[in-house]
C-alpha cells in the first residue's frame, strides 16, 4: 500500500486478488486477508494496527471488520490535518490556566441570560446569582427565605397502658 493510497483503494486490490485466487479454484480466508491488510499499511496507520493486534483476535476478524477500523481511524487522521489542531470555528484549544486568563481579560466569564457575572470570574462585588428555589435574583438556593424552614416541632410518644403490667394495651 501506497502513502497516498486510500484503504478504500487498497481494499479495493485485495478483493481484486481475492477473487483471481478464487478463479483459480481456491479460497482465501478472512484471516489471510486481515493479515495481508494489517502488514501492508503505512506508517501513518501503524498507531490502528498497533490497536487492532492488540484488542481484537485477529485470527477470527472479518476482513470487513479490519478495513472498517482502519478507515475510520484514516479518516480521524484526515479531519485532525485538515483542522490543523483548531476547533471547527477556528478557534484554538486552550489549557485551563490560558482559559481563566482569557476570561480575566474579557471581563469574566457570564452566569445567566442577562449578563450578570458568576463567582468564578474573580470579580468582586454584591452576588446577583439566581435561586434555584424560588427563581428571584440576589441570593442562592441555599441562603433562599423559603428553603429555610421553622423548626419542627418535638413530639412525645405517648403509650396507653400500664407499664408496671409488664405489657402494653
Amino acid at each position: 500500500m501506497a502513502e497516498s493510497e486510500s484503504v478504500d483503494a487498497f481494499a479495493g486490490r485485495l478483493g481484486g486478488m481475492a477473487a483471481r485466487y478464487a478463479a483459480l479454484g481456491s479460497t482465501l480466508e478472512d484471516s489471510a486477508l486481515v493479515k495481508k491488510l494489517l502488514d501492508s499499511v503505512p506508517n501513518r496507520l501503524y498507531a490502528a494496527v498497533a490497536s487492532i493486534e492488540q484488542f481484537c483476535d485477529v485470527g477470527a476478524m472479518l476482513f470487513e471488520d479490519a478495513l472498517g477500523r482502519l478507515k475510520a481511524f484514516d479518516e480521524r487522521l484526515r479531519r485532525r490535518d485538515q483542522a490543523g489542531g483548531e476547533q471547527a470555528n477556528g478557534e484554538l484549544l486552550y489549557t485551563a490556566a490560558q482559559w481563566r486568563e482569557r476570561e480575566r481579560r474579557h471581563g469574566g466569564a457570564r452566569d445567566d441570560d442577562d449578563g450578570t457575572r458568576s463567582k468564578a470570574s474573580g470579580v468582586d462585588g454584591p452576588r446577583k446569582g439566581r435561586c434555584y428555589k424560588c427563581g428571584e435574583r440576589g441570593h442562592f438556593k441555599h441562603d433562599c427565605p423559603q428553603w429555610k424552614k421553622a423548626p419542627a416541632p418535638e413530639h412525645a410518644l405517648l403509650v396507653d397502658g400500664d407499664v408496671e403490667d409488664g405489657g402494653l394495651l
